[in-house]
Protein backbone atom coordinates (compact mmCIF):
# COMPACT_ATOMS: atom_id res chain seq x y z
CA UNK A 1 0.00 0.00 0.00
CA UNK A 2 0.89 3.40 -0.98
CA UNK A 3 1.76 6.89 0.79
CA UNK A 4 -0.96 8.92 -0.14
CA UNK A 5 -1.14 13.32 0.38
CA UNK A 6 -4.42 14.46 -0.95
CA UNK A 7 -4.11 18.21 -0.94
CA UNK A 8 -7.89 20.02 -0.26
CA UNK A 9 -10.19 18.21 1.68
CA UNK A 10 -13.39 19.68 -0.23
CA UNK A 11 -16.20 17.72 -1.86
CA UNK A 12 -14.01 16.00 -4.35
CA UNK A 13 -10.37 15.79 -1.74
CA UNK A 14 -12.27 14.29 1.52
CA UNK A 15 -14.17 11.79 0.21
CA UNK A 16 -11.26 10.76 -2.08
CA UNK A 17 -8.93 10.63 0.86
CA UNK A 18 -11.88 8.44 3.21
CA UNK A 19 -11.31 6.09 0.23
CA UNK A 20 -8.01 6.15 -0.10
CA UNK A 21 -7.81 5.39 3.71
CA UNK A 22 -10.38 2.79 3.19
CA UNK A 23 -8.31 0.87 0.73
CA UNK A 24 -5.46 0.39 3.35
CA UNK A 25 -3.22 3.61 2.00
CA UNK A 26 -1.82 5.84 4.26
CA UNK A 27 -3.13 9.16 4.04
CA UNK A 28 -2.25 12.83 4.80
CA UNK A 29 -4.86 15.14 4.19
CA UNK A 30 -3.75 18.54 3.40
CA UNK A 31 -6.23 21.71 4.11
CA UNK A 32 -5.74 25.63 5.00
CA UNK A 33 -8.79 25.38 6.57
CA UNK A 34 -8.72 24.94 10.27
CA UNK A 35 -11.71 24.97 10.90
CA UNK A 36 -12.67 22.36 8.69
CA UNK A 37 -9.95 20.28 10.15
CA UNK A 38 -10.98 20.84 13.50
CA UNK A 39 -14.87 19.46 12.58
CA UNK A 40 -12.70 16.51 11.01
CA UNK A 41 -11.24 15.64 13.86
CA UNK A 42 -13.87 15.93 16.38
CA UNK A 43 -16.32 14.57 14.04
CA UNK A 44 -18.45 17.02 13.31
CA UNK A 45 -18.84 17.83 9.84
CA UNK A 46 -22.36 18.55 8.81
CA UNK A 47 -24.62 18.68 5.68
CA UNK A 48 -27.05 16.55 3.98
CA UNK A 49 -24.16 14.04 2.36
CA UNK A 50 -22.04 13.66 5.52
CA UNK A 51 -23.21 10.57 7.44
CA UNK A 52 -21.38 8.18 5.08
CA UNK A 53 -18.06 10.44 5.26
CA UNK A 54 -18.61 10.87 9.40
CA UNK A 55 -18.35 6.87 10.16
CA UNK A 56 -15.57 6.65 7.56
CA UNK A 57 -13.65 9.54 9.72
CA UNK A 58 -14.36 7.64 13.08
CA UNK A 59 -13.31 4.75 11.60
CA UNK A 60 -9.93 6.03 9.90
CA UNK A 61 -8.89 9.07 11.12
CA UNK A 62 -5.69 8.77 13.63
CA UNK A 63 -4.94 5.24 11.87
CA UNK A 64 -4.44 5.43 7.96
CA UNK A 65 -5.77 8.85 7.57
CA UNK A 66 -4.12 11.86 9.19
CA UNK A 67 -4.89 15.69 9.08
CA UNK A 68 -2.91 19.01 8.78
CA UNK A 69 -2.15 22.12 7.49
CA UNK A 70 1.57 21.14 6.92
CA UNK A 71 1.92 21.34 3.53
CA UNK A 72 5.59 20.62 3.55
CA UNK A 73 4.61 17.28 6.00
CA UNK A 74 2.29 15.98 3.85
CA UNK A 75 4.43 15.96 0.33
CA UNK A 76 7.47 14.80 2.26
CA UNK A 77 6.18 11.83 4.29
CA UNK A 78 4.36 10.84 0.67
CA UNK A 79 4.95 9.07 -2.94
CA UNK A 80 1.45 9.79 -4.11
CA UNK A 81 0.16 13.57 -4.47
CA UNK A 82 -3.53 14.08 -5.25
CA UNK A 83 -4.18 18.14 -5.90
CA UNK A 84 -8.18 18.25 -5.75
CA UNK A 85 -8.02 22.07 -4.97
CA UNK A 86 -10.83 24.15 -6.61
CA UNK A 87 -10.31 26.25 -9.59
CA UNK A 88 -12.96 28.87 -10.56
CA UNK A 89 -13.78 31.71 -13.20
CA UNK A 90 -12.68 35.70 -12.96
CA UNK A 91 -14.98 38.71 -13.57
CA UNK A 92 -14.66 38.39 -17.29
CA UNK A 93 -15.67 34.98 -17.23
CA UNK A 94 -11.92 33.76 -17.88
CA UNK A 95 -10.54 30.50 -16.35
CA UNK A 96 -9.27 31.58 -12.36
CA UNK A 97 -6.51 29.09 -11.80
CA UNK A 98 -4.03 31.12 -9.16
CA UNK A 99 -5.32 28.63 -6.68
CA UNK A 100 -3.78 25.68 -8.41
CA UNK A 101 -0.49 27.75 -9.40
CA UNK A 102 0.04 28.85 -5.85
CA UNK A 103 0.08 24.89 -4.76
CA UNK A 104 2.39 23.80 -7.86
CA UNK A 105 4.89 26.89 -6.13
CA UNK A 106 4.74 25.39 -2.92
CA UNK A 107 5.38 22.51 -3.63
CA UNK A 108 8.70 23.13 -6.36
CA UNK A 109 9.85 25.34 -2.97
CA UNK A 110 12.09 21.86 -2.12
CA UNK A 111 13.32 19.80 -5.03
CA UNK A 112 12.83 16.46 -2.67
CA UNK A 113 9.26 17.43 -2.06
CA UNK A 114 8.47 16.50 -5.41
CA UNK A 115 11.11 14.47 -6.52
CA UNK A 116 10.13 10.74 -7.13
CA UNK A 117 6.67 10.87 -6.81
CA UNK A 118 3.33 11.14 -8.67
CA UNK A 119 1.10 13.63 -8.79
CA UNK A 120 -2.16 13.41 -10.13
CA UNK A 121 -4.28 16.59 -10.54
CA UNK A 122 -8.37 16.34 -9.92
CA UNK A 123 -9.05 19.81 -10.16
CA UNK A 124 -11.10 20.76 -12.96
CA UNK A 125 -9.07 22.33 -15.98
CA UNK A 126 -8.50 24.32 -19.43
CA UNK A 127 -7.30 22.70 -21.99
CA UNK A 128 -3.17 22.23 -22.02
CA UNK A 129 -3.13 23.02 -17.95
CA UNK A 130 -1.52 19.89 -16.97
CA UNK A 131 1.47 20.16 -19.64
CA UNK A 132 1.94 24.02 -17.80
CA UNK A 133 2.24 22.74 -14.64
CA UNK A 134 4.96 19.70 -16.04
CA UNK A 135 7.15 22.60 -17.56
CA UNK A 136 6.52 24.72 -14.37
CA UNK A 137 7.87 22.01 -12.06
CA UNK A 138 10.31 21.37 -14.50
CA UNK A 139 11.68 24.96 -14.37
CA UNK A 140 11.66 25.51 -11.08
CA UNK A 141 13.08 22.34 -9.79
CA UNK A 142 15.26 20.89 -12.85
CA UNK A 143 13.72 17.54 -12.35
CA UNK A 144 12.35 16.13 -15.59
CA UNK A 145 8.95 14.67 -15.77
CA UNK A 146 8.45 11.34 -16.82
CA UNK A 147 11.87 10.30 -15.30
CA UNK A 148 12.39 12.30 -11.53
CA UNK A 149 8.53 12.88 -11.00
CA UNK A 150 5.63 12.07 -12.95
CA UNK A 151 2.14 13.60 -13.36
CA UNK A 152 -1.18 12.46 -14.16
CA UNK A 153 -4.76 14.39 -14.84
CA UNK A 154 -7.84 11.98 -14.42
CA UNK A 155 -11.02 14.28 -13.65
CA UNK A 156 -13.99 13.68 -10.89
CA UNK A 157 -17.19 13.28 -12.48
CA UNK A 158 -18.93 12.42 -9.37
CA UNK A 159 -21.90 14.78 -7.60
CA UNK A 160 -21.36 16.07 -4.90
CA UNK A 161 -23.56 14.88 -2.76
CA UNK A 162 -22.87 10.61 -4.01
CA UNK A 163 -19.36 11.22 -4.15
CA UNK A 164 -18.31 8.17 -1.94
CA UNK A 165 -20.61 5.91 -3.62
CA UNK A 166 -19.71 7.20 -7.11
CA UNK A 167 -16.21 7.58 -6.46
CA UNK A 168 -15.94 4.06 -6.15
CA UNK A 169 -17.82 2.93 -9.45
CA UNK A 170 -17.50 5.51 -12.08
CA UNK A 171 -15.11 5.02 -14.57
CA UNK A 172 -11.80 6.86 -13.93
CA UNK A 173 -10.59 8.97 -17.12
CA UNK A 174 -6.30 8.67 -16.89
CA UNK A 175 -4.26 11.38 -18.70
CA UNK A 176 -0.55 10.53 -17.98
CA UNK A 177 2.48 13.31 -19.02
CA UNK A 178 3.73 9.96 -19.93
CA UNK A 179 3.19 6.05 -20.59
CA UNK A 180 4.59 5.48 -17.16
CA UNK A 181 2.90 8.58 -15.28
CA UNK A 182 -0.35 6.62 -16.43
CA UNK A 183 0.34 3.18 -15.27
CA UNK A 184 1.42 4.76 -11.90
CA UNK A 185 -1.61 6.62 -11.99
CA UNK A 186 -4.17 3.09 -12.78
CA UNK A 187 -2.43 1.38 -10.21
CA UNK A 188 -3.25 3.73 -7.74
CA UNK A 189 -7.18 3.72 -9.06
CA UNK A 190 -6.70 0.23 -8.90
CA UNK A 191 -7.59 -0.30 -5.06
CA UNK A 192 -10.63 2.35 -5.03
CA UNK A 193 -12.91 0.52 -7.93
CA UNK A 194 -14.40 1.60 -11.11
CA UNK A 195 -13.48 1.05 -14.62
CA UNK A 196 -10.01 2.63 -15.50
CA UNK A 197 -10.47 4.10 -18.65
CA UNK A 198 -6.47 5.30 -19.98
CA UNK A 199 -6.22 7.78 -22.87
CA UNK A 200 -3.27 9.50 -24.91
CA UNK A 201 -2.52 12.60 -23.57
CA UNK A 202 -3.47 14.57 -20.41
CA UNK A 203 -5.14 17.16 -22.76
CA UNK A 204 -7.67 14.45 -23.23
CA UNK A 205 -8.53 13.94 -20.34
CA UNK A 206 -9.04 17.38 -19.28
CA UNK A 207 -11.62 17.31 -22.35
CA UNK A 208 -13.14 14.45 -21.25
CA UNK A 209 -13.80 16.56 -18.13
CA UNK A 210 -15.28 19.72 -19.82
CA UNK A 211 -17.05 17.44 -22.16
CA UNK A 212 -19.61 15.99 -19.45
CA UNK A 213 -20.93 19.21 -18.30
CA UNK A 214 -20.91 21.21 -21.18
CA UNK A 215 -22.82 18.53 -23.28
CA UNK A 216 -25.30 18.33 -20.11
CA UNK A 217 -25.93 21.97 -19.94
CA UNK A 218 -26.51 22.76 -23.49
CA UNK A 219 -29.03 19.94 -23.47
CA UNK A 220 -30.58 21.74 -20.44
CA UNK A 221 -30.53 24.78 -22.16
CA UNK A 222 -32.42 23.41 -25.55
CA UNK A 223 -35.11 22.40 -23.40
CA UNK A 224 -35.19 25.61 -21.90
CA UNK A 225 -35.43 27.61 -25.07
CA UNK A 226 -38.14 25.30 -26.38
CA UNK A 227 -39.87 25.85 -23.23
CA UNK A 228 -39.94 30.37 -24.09
CA UNK A 229 -41.25 28.97 -27.57
CA UNK A 230 -43.76 26.91 -26.00
CA UNK A 231 -44.92 29.94 -23.67
CA UNK A 232 -45.09 32.27 -26.53
CA UNK A 233 -47.78 29.82 -28.48
CA UNK A 234 -49.56 29.17 -25.61
CA UNK A 235 -48.37 25.50 -25.38
CA UNK A 236 -47.59 23.50 -22.00
CA UNK A 237 -44.03 22.65 -23.03
CA UNK A 238 -44.63 19.82 -20.20
CA UNK A 239 -47.11 18.03 -22.77
CA UNK A 240 -45.42 18.55 -25.35
CA UNK A 241 -41.85 16.89 -24.33
CA UNK A 242 -43.47 14.42 -22.60
CA UNK A 243 -45.47 13.46 -25.91
CA UNK A 244 -42.15 13.93 -27.77
CA UNK A 245 -40.50 11.48 -25.47
CA UNK A 246 -43.02 8.95 -25.07
CA UNK A 247 -41.35 5.14 -26.26
CA UNK A 248 -39.65 6.94 -28.99
CA UNK A 249 -36.16 5.63 -28.84
CA UNK A 250 -34.52 8.79 -30.15
CA UNK A 251 -35.48 11.20 -27.85
CA UNK A 252 -34.71 12.09 -24.30
CA UNK A 253 -35.20 15.44 -23.92
CA UNK A 254 -35.13 16.64 -21.06
CA UNK A 255 -38.04 18.93 -18.67
CA UNK A 256 -37.65 22.61 -18.55
CA UNK A 257 -36.41 24.27 -15.36
CA UNK A 258 -35.73 28.30 -13.83
CA UNK A 259 -32.39 28.19 -14.20
CA UNK A 260 -29.16 25.75 -14.43
CA UNK A 261 -26.69 26.77 -11.82
CA UNK A 262 -23.73 24.86 -9.88
CA UNK A 263 -19.90 24.77 -9.54
CA UNK A 264 -19.32 22.92 -12.22
CA UNK A 265 -22.23 23.29 -14.67
CA UNK A 266 -21.27 27.08 -14.87
CA UNK A 267 -17.41 27.09 -14.88
CA UNK A 268 -16.94 24.44 -17.39
CA UNK A 269 -18.65 25.36 -20.16
CA UNK A 270 -16.64 28.84 -19.97
CA UNK A 271 -13.35 26.72 -19.76
CA UNK A 272 -14.54 24.86 -22.61
CA UNK A 273 -14.99 28.03 -24.38
CA UNK A 274 -11.44 29.94 -23.22
CA UNK A 275 -9.75 26.85 -25.98
CA UNK A 276 -12.46 27.52 -28.59
CA UNK A 277 -11.77 31.69 -28.37
CA UNK A 278 -9.72 31.22 -31.75
CA UNK A 279 -11.99 29.32 -34.05
CA UNK A 280 -15.18 31.55 -32.27
CA UNK A 281 -12.87 34.00 -33.57
CA UNK A 282 -12.50 33.10 -37.55
CA UNK A 283 -15.92 31.85 -38.09
CA UNK A 284 -17.35 34.92 -36.00
CA UNK A 285 -19.85 33.30 -33.58
CA UNK A 286 -19.11 31.56 -30.16
CA UNK A 287 -19.97 28.11 -29.55
CA UNK A 288 -22.86 26.02 -28.94
CA UNK A 289 -22.67 25.03 -25.60
CA UNK A 290 -21.69 28.87 -24.63
CA UNK A 291 -24.60 30.08 -26.23
CA UNK A 292 -26.00 27.61 -23.93
CA UNK A 293 -24.73 28.83 -20.76
CA UNK A 294 -26.50 31.85 -22.07
CA UNK A 295 -29.74 30.73 -22.27
CA UNK A 296 -29.47 28.91 -18.53
CA UNK A 297 -28.09 32.48 -17.23
CA UNK A 298 -31.07 34.03 -18.20
CA UNK A 299 -33.72 31.92 -17.27
CA UNK A 300 -33.39 33.39 -13.19
CA UNK A 301 -33.97 36.71 -14.92
CA UNK A 302 -37.32 35.06 -16.60
CA UNK A 303 -38.35 33.50 -13.45
CA UNK A 304 -38.32 37.31 -12.13
CA UNK A 305 -40.70 38.13 -15.17
CA UNK A 306 -43.16 35.84 -15.13
CA UNK A 307 -43.34 36.87 -11.14
CA UNK A 308 -44.17 40.23 -11.99
CA UNK A 309 -46.86 39.43 -14.64
CA UNK A 310 -48.88 37.17 -12.11
CA UNK A 311 -48.14 39.19 -9.55
CA UNK A 312 -49.69 42.32 -11.67
CA UNK A 313 -52.86 39.78 -12.41
CA UNK A 314 -53.52 39.82 -9.04
CA UNK A 315 -53.16 43.78 -8.31
CA UNK A 316 -50.01 43.62 -6.82
CA UNK A 317 -46.23 45.32 -7.79
CA UNK A 318 -43.51 43.22 -7.21
CA UNK A 319 -42.07 46.28 -4.69
CA UNK A 320 -42.88 45.83 -1.60
CA UNK A 321 -43.98 42.46 -2.19
CA UNK A 322 -43.64 39.50 0.49
CA UNK A 323 -41.64 36.73 -1.74
CA UNK A 324 -40.28 33.20 -0.76
CA UNK A 325 -37.39 31.68 -2.98
CA UNK A 326 -37.84 27.82 -1.94
CA UNK A 327 -34.63 26.82 -2.82
CA UNK A 328 -31.29 28.23 -2.53
CA UNK A 329 -29.34 25.46 -4.01
CA UNK A 330 -27.84 24.55 -7.41
CA UNK A 331 -30.10 21.45 -7.58
CA UNK A 332 -32.71 19.23 -5.44
CA UNK A 333 -31.46 17.80 -2.27
CA UNK A 334 -28.59 18.96 -1.92
CA UNK A 335 -27.23 21.92 0.73
CA UNK A 336 -24.41 23.19 -2.33
CA UNK A 337 -25.44 26.65 -2.74
CA UNK A 338 -22.43 27.62 -4.82
CA UNK A 339 -23.74 29.63 -8.31
CA UNK A 340 -27.19 29.12 -7.10
CA UNK A 341 -29.94 30.10 -9.30
CA UNK A 342 -32.20 30.33 -6.60
CA UNK A 343 -29.84 33.25 -5.18
CA UNK A 344 -29.57 34.88 -8.36
CA UNK A 345 -33.57 34.86 -8.40
CA UNK A 346 -33.52 36.15 -5.06
CA UNK A 347 -30.61 38.79 -5.85
CA UNK A 348 -32.19 40.08 -8.67
CA UNK A 349 -35.74 39.94 -6.25
CA UNK A 350 -34.45 42.19 -3.89
CA UNK A 351 -32.80 44.52 -6.19
CA UNK A 352 -35.82 45.09 -7.42
CA UNK A 353 -37.71 46.41 -4.55
CA UNK A 354 -39.42 42.80 -3.12
CA UNK A 355 -39.21 42.07 0.34
CA UNK A 356 -37.11 38.63 0.10
CA UNK A 357 -37.06 35.59 2.23
CA UNK A 358 -35.06 31.94 1.68
CA UNK A 359 -36.40 28.81 2.56
CA UNK A 360 -34.24 26.24 1.87
CA UNK A 361 -34.54 23.15 4.14
CA UNK A 362 -31.85 21.44 2.70
CA UNK A 363 -28.98 24.29 3.54
CA UNK A 364 -28.04 25.39 7.53
CA UNK A 365 -25.42 28.35 6.63
CA UNK A 366 -27.34 31.68 6.15
CA UNK A 367 -27.10 34.15 3.36
CA UNK A 368 -25.91 37.68 4.38
CA UNK A 369 -28.70 40.24 3.63
CA UNK A 370 -31.51 37.62 3.71
CA UNK A 371 -33.75 36.04 6.67
CA UNK A 372 -34.07 32.59 6.30
CA UNK A 373 -37.09 30.76 7.43
CA UNK A 374 -36.82 27.36 9.06
CA UNK A 375 -40.46 26.17 7.48
CA UNK A 376 -42.91 27.64 5.50
CA UNK A 377 -45.50 28.59 7.74
CA UNK A 378 -43.40 31.12 10.03
CA UNK A 379 -44.26 34.01 7.07
CA UNK A 380 -47.06 31.96 5.00
CA UNK A 381 -50.20 34.01 6.10
CA UNK A 382 -47.72 37.11 5.04
CA UNK A 383 -46.85 36.30 1.78
CA UNK A 384 -47.59 37.30 -1.59
CA UNK A 385 -45.56 35.02 -3.71
CA UNK A 386 -43.85 31.76 -3.72
CA UNK A 387 -40.81 31.02 -6.06
CA UNK A 388 -39.71 27.33 -6.35
CA UNK A 389 -36.57 26.93 -7.72
CA UNK A 390 -35.79 22.79 -7.63
CA UNK A 391 -37.46 19.99 -6.50
CA UNK A 392 -36.53 19.58 -2.89
CA UNK A 393 -38.29 16.12 -1.54
CA UNK A 394 -39.57 18.82 0.90
CA UNK A 395 -41.28 20.84 -2.05
CA UNK A 396 -42.70 17.93 -3.76
CA UNK A 397 -44.34 16.49 -0.24
CA UNK A 398 -46.72 19.57 -0.59
CA UNK A 399 -48.23 17.44 -3.69
CA UNK A 400 -49.46 15.26 -1.01
CA UNK A 401 -52.90 15.40 -0.12
CA UNK A 402 -53.36 18.59 -1.63
CA UNK A 403 -51.28 20.27 0.67
CA UNK A 404 -50.36 22.59 -1.50
CA UNK A 405 -54.15 24.02 -1.68
CA UNK A 406 -53.83 24.86 2.34
CA UNK A 407 -50.54 26.57 1.32
CA UNK A 408 -52.67 28.94 -1.29
CA UNK A 409 -55.31 29.41 1.19
CA UNK A 410 -53.53 30.74 3.92
CA UNK A 411 -51.05 32.98 1.75
CA UNK A 412 -51.99 37.12 1.69
CA UNK A 413 -51.50 36.51 -2.27
CA UNK A 414 -51.78 33.34 -3.96
CA UNK A 415 -49.04 33.61 -6.34
CA UNK A 416 -46.90 30.76 -7.05
CA UNK A 417 -43.71 30.72 -9.88
CA UNK A 418 -42.90 27.02 -10.69
CA UNK A 419 -39.70 26.30 -11.97
CA UNK A 420 -39.81 22.81 -11.97
CA UNK A 421 -43.12 21.88 -12.84
CA UNK A 422 -43.88 20.61 -9.52
CA UNK A 423 -47.47 21.90 -8.80
CA UNK A 424 -48.84 21.83 -12.87
CA UNK A 425 -52.13 20.46 -11.32
CA UNK A 426 -52.49 24.09 -10.57
CA UNK A 427 -52.83 25.11 -13.99
CA UNK A 428 -56.40 26.58 -14.44
CA UNK A 429 -57.63 26.88 -11.28
CA UNK A 430 -59.72 30.22 -10.04
CA UNK A 431 -58.09 30.87 -6.68
CA UNK A 432 -54.71 30.63 -7.40
CA UNK A 433 -52.02 32.67 -9.88
CA UNK A 434 -50.09 30.03 -11.08
CA UNK A 435 -47.44 29.76 -13.59
CA UNK A 436 -44.61 27.13 -14.54
CA UNK A 437 -41.67 27.66 -17.13
CA UNK A 438 -42.66 26.46 -20.43
CA UNK A 439 -46.49 27.39 -19.83
CA UNK A 440 -48.25 30.53 -21.11
CA UNK A 441 -50.72 30.47 -17.54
Amino acid sequence: MANVCVIGLGRIGLPLALLLAKANHRVIGIDANPNLLNKMRNNALEGVKVNMEKVLIEQYLGKNLFVTEDLHRGLYESEIIFVAIGTGIGPDGTPELSNLFDIVEKMCTDPNDVNGKLIILKSTLPIGTTRKVASMIEEKTGLRCGVDFFLAFCPERVLGDKALIEMASLPKIIGGMDKISSEKTARIYETIGGKLVIVNSPEIAEMVKLLDNSYRQTMFAFANDFALLAEQYGINAYEVIKAANDSYPRNNIPLPSGGVSGYCLTKDPLYLEASFKEIAAKRGFPSVWFMARKTNDYMPVHMVDLLKQKLESAGRNLQCSNVLVCGITYKENTDDIRNSHGLAIATKLREEGANVFLWDPKVRETVAGFRMVKNLDEVLETLDALVFTVRHDEFLQLNQEDAILRVVGEMRTPVIIDGWGIFLQLIGRKDVFYTSVGIKG
